[in-house]
């Protein structure tokens, strides 16, 4: 089975990092062409627009993580009706907050400005032209991540990862274009933002709203109790968010009180470096959050384990790789953002402090999205707490009026909350952790759920498998008292459904495997289900057709209808569904 959750998980990996890169990008797309064109009064008042762009996340955590995590683990039981529900009620609700926000926000700009830690001045000019936009288009802003991790988790990273860069592109071309050749300052930049971003919530509605996906709008949807169940994953996240606008503005007031000016510009500098980093974490945590989110569902803990083992050491590599590569590339990015000489030497040494961090950031991202995916939220947000207000601040403060490193104690201060965190965590581990618990991800040696006799086995996509397993079908059937006659529509069953997918479904440039698995319940009843990563396609969707069109040959398909009538015929149940690029057919006899 690893083989399969490797191959998933890489699936996944590479259109959503690349889509996290993409969203970092165009996140830095504004300061970078802000210090190449416009000078450090621009620069400055993106870095005061940073918490408004956090709120963004925050929202978008919630009602675009938080309901992705519960859709998931919806997915996994089968519950397509609800999946419709959460799905609805989370589309509503961001757009509601996004208008909302936008209202209030231009309504008190000016308050909100000094709040941010404005000065009167040419940069205080420009953060009111640049956040004053940005709230026209707040809803927009929140729509187009929220959407984006449906079409995700509806398993079209590929398709995700288009429309990221479709919005990066136009986000780049706007800005230079509209500063250049339209003179706008400041204000083009944060117009080519948020026209970006409705391009890019076009884009993705082509596909999430289509028919056939694996949740869809209904009328009546919205729920305040569906409002409340994805918030438990999605608050710790967006926590960390909300943590990281009280963290920026304190930041902003240390930096502007032992450096002024440019200290609060290198700032904007490292801030986004940081989200750069993050992105490449959000590249990992993105691609593994529908797996386990389904397999807690499913209760597949073997499947849980092995998602885990591989996407960890994904992490450590990269955070290993990008420390190195922020220690030896430090010149390199000041040129990028067009520092200024007088902020070079602060700005490469606040670069490589920041680099010391990459690796302890890397386990407690990753640490952090998989409690949020398995039911611990509630670790997940002692990590958010502790690593985003409360040591960083306490930290930062003591390190700032107690020691001679002026504005750099805020990155030292950032280095050593990580192992302060860390600390915290082991600790809590100890006294949370259940009896039959894993030390350190709290995983159950099995799932107490599943005490039902089950049967597992990995095929190969050869017909010789299927005939190769019938014995041991026999026998785990003969040991658990399950009647002959039900014996015989398990391996009817088993056969034109194995078939099926071996004929039609795959492509034969890759080895194939179909996972299958035999439960029989107390009351007699046997459930089979055979999972695989062919094309998609939903038997249970297929037209009704009589016994004499399929005999006589009237009535064509692509699949194999005859084996599938008599599937239908047998069972007294049997349910479809796609998650995580597999095909999940379920029958009961």
């Amino acid at each position: 089975m690893e083989k399969i959750i490797k191959r998933t998980f890489f699936q996944f990996f590479g259109p959503t990092l690349v889509a996290s890169l993409a969203l970092a990008v165009v996140s830095m797309t504004d300061l970078i062409v802000a210090g190449q064109l416009l000078g450090s009064g621009a620069f400055t008042a993106i870095s005061l627009a940073l918490p408004v762009t956090i709120y963004v996340q925050i929202i978008a955590a919630i009602f675009g993580g938080g309901a992705g995590i519960v859709v998931s683990n919806l997915l996994g039981r089968g519950e397509r009706e609800r999946c419709n529900r959460v799905f609805t009620t989370a589309l509503l609700s961001a757009g509601a907050v996004g208008v909302a926000t936008a209202a209030l926000g231009l309504l008190f700009l000016n308050p909100l400005l000094l709040l941010l830690g404005g000065q009167p001045g040419e940069s205080m000019d420009y953060a009111r032209q640049y956040i004053g936009i940005l709230l026209l288009g707040m809803p927009f802003l929140i729509l187009a991540p929220v959407q984006l991790t449906f079409l995700r988790n509806d398993s079209h990273p590929r398709y995700t990862m288009f429309c990221v860069l479709a919005g990066g592109v136009w986000n780049l071309l706007a800005n230079i274009s509209l500063v250049l050749l339209f003179d706008l300052g400041i204000a083009g930049i944060a117009i080519g933002t948020i026209t970006s971003q409705m391009f890019s919530c076009v884009l993705s509605g082509l596909k999430l709203y289509r028919r056939g996906g694996s949740f869809h709008l209904v009328r009546k949807g919205w729920s305040f109790s569906d409002v409340r169940e994805m918030a438990r994953p999605g608050l710790p996240a967006a926590m960390i968010f909300f943590f990281q606008v009280v963290l920026t503005v304190v930041i902003n007031h240390t930096l502007t009180m032992t450096g002024g000016d440019n200290a609060v510009a290198v700032y904007a500098i490292v801030k986004y470096l940081i989200t750069f980093l993050y992105a490449f974490y959000d590249g990992v945590t993105g691609s593994v959050q529908p797996m386990p989110g389904v397999y807690q569902g499913e209760g597949e803990i073997d499947n849980l384990r092995c998602t885990v083992s591989v996407s960890f050491r994904i992490m450590l590599l990269l955070s290993v790789a990008i420390t190195v590569a922020l220690e030896l590339g430090a010149p390199l990015i000041c040129r990028i953002f067009g520092v200024e000489a007088d902020m070079l030497d602060i700005t490469m040494t606040a670069i490589r402090i920041q680099a010391l961090f990459c690796v302890t950031a890397g386990i407690l991202a990753f640490l952090g999205a998989f409690y949020r995916c398995t039911g611990h939220a509630a670790i997940a947000m002692v990590i958010a707490v502790c690593n985003n207000l409360i040591f960083p601040v306490s930290i930062i403060l003591l390190l700032a009026n107690f020691t001679p490193l002026g504005s750099n104690s805020v990155y030292w201060g950032l280095v050593l909350t990580d192992y302060a965190t860390l600390l915290v965590l082991f600790c809590a581990l100890r006294v949370l952790r259940k009896p039959g618990e894993s030390p350190l991800l709290l995983i159950p040696a099995q799932d107490a759920r599943n005490k039902d006799p089950v049967y597992r086995v990995l095929i190969q996509d050869k017909y010789e498998d299927i005939s190769r397993i019938s014995a041991e079908i026999d026998t785990f059937c003969e040991k658990h008292g399950v009647p002959m006659k039900k014996c015989y529509y398990i391996h009817l069953c088993l056969e034109e459904l194995v078939v099926n997918v071996i004929q039609l479904g795959f492509r034969k440039e890759r080895d194939n495997y179909i996972d299958i698995r035999l439960s029989v319940l107390p009351d007699q009843q046997v459930v089979l289900r055979i999972r695989d990563d062919a094309v998609e396609f939903d038997p249970t969707r297929t037209q009704a057709v009589s016994l004499g069109d399929l005999l006589d040959g009237s009535h064509e398909e692509a699949h194999n209808e005859l084996g599938l009538f008599l599937v239908k015929k047998v069972a007294s149940s049997y349910s479809d569904k796609r998650t995580v690029g597999f095909n999940n057919f379920m029958v009961v006899l």
